[in-house]
């Protein structure tokens, strides 16, 4: 499946942040090195795991995809640890989210982030959502997007990578509803490819 030219744009955007905020180049992006597994990251990572310093032992996320027949939308709700979020995207920005110093533009960022891990095709085209809005409860945030134009959730194929790249033992629940349709699941695990849900 091809890369559309939001999720382009969104990758030339966070290598511009990087390359602002920790000294990464756009030359990085234009010979292949992913955007968000920098040199300092696998430091980092190697750090933790050797000091045996998880924040958690589980690493899940949770997408509920409803479709609306009505509006023809889907509605999208992610289910994150807030920290695991934050975690992954510190070599971009710290988000500091919810507090008084939360990032002035991490929905952006939030958002860019989503593209570059989460797409979603049906009938041969890439749908593109609009950023509806968040919220954090305790440790969990609740990130909220939608698609227009969606007659049916039938036949939607959706690749879900968030986090996987700096937790390789990452697990993405994704459930789609629709009325009157039971609610089909699948899990993405790092390397699952995507998954086509089918009534």
């Amino acid at each position: 499946m091809q890369v559309t030219k939001q999720a382009k744009a969104a990758r030339e955007y966070l290598n511009a942040m990087i390359a602002k905020v920790v000294g990464g180049s756009e030359k990085q992006a234009q010979l292949g090195v992913p955007i968000f597994v920098t040199v300092r990251t696998y430091f980092l990572l190697l750090t933790l795991m050797l000091m045996a310093a998880a924040p958690h032992e589980f690493f899940v996320s949770i997408l509920t995809i409803r479709h609306h027949p009505q509006e023809q939308t889907l509605d999208l709700t992610w289910r994150i640890t807030a920290h695991d979020i934050e975690y992954a995207l510190e070599d971009v920005a710290e988000l500091k989210l919810n507090s008084d110093h939360e990032h002035p533009k991490a929905d952006s960022l939030l958002n860019a982030y989503f593209l570059y891990h989460l797409t979603l095709f049906q009938e041969g085209r890439q749908l593109a959502w609009k950023w509806v809005g968040k919220e954090l409860d305790g440790e969990t945030l609740y990130c909220y997007l939608q698609v227009e134009g969606v007659r049916s959730p039938n036949e939607l194929v959706v690749s879900n990578t968030i986090l996987q790249e700096v937790f390789p033992e990452q697990q993405n629940l994704v459930h789609v509803e629709g009325e009157g349709l039971p609610t089909k699941s699948h899990t993405n695990i790092r390397g699952s490819g995507d998954h086509t849900f089918t009534w």
